[in-house]
């Protein structure tokens, strides 16, 4: 749910897919942090999503709204 959130929240299926397709290059035979992801997603973005994966990651409860 935090990845679809994502596509839409990033609202361009380019840019979505190109930080997953980097993320996976970038740590195909290693393991990686959540820290890691958050900042290759908003590089790629251009968008702060600090709130957005406060809200998605470390929250008890699933956001109703994004």
């Amino acid at each position: 749910m935090t990845l679809q959130a994502l596509r839409e929240k990033v609202a361009d299926d380019d840019v979505f897919f190109g930080i997953m397709r980097d993320w996976a290059a970038q740590h195909r035979h290693g393991a990686a942090t959540s820290a890691q992801f958050i900042a290759l997603a908003e590089e790629k973005s251009g968008l702060d999503l600090d709130a957005f994966f406060r809200a998605w990651l470390y929250q008890p409860d699933k956001p109703t709204a994004w």
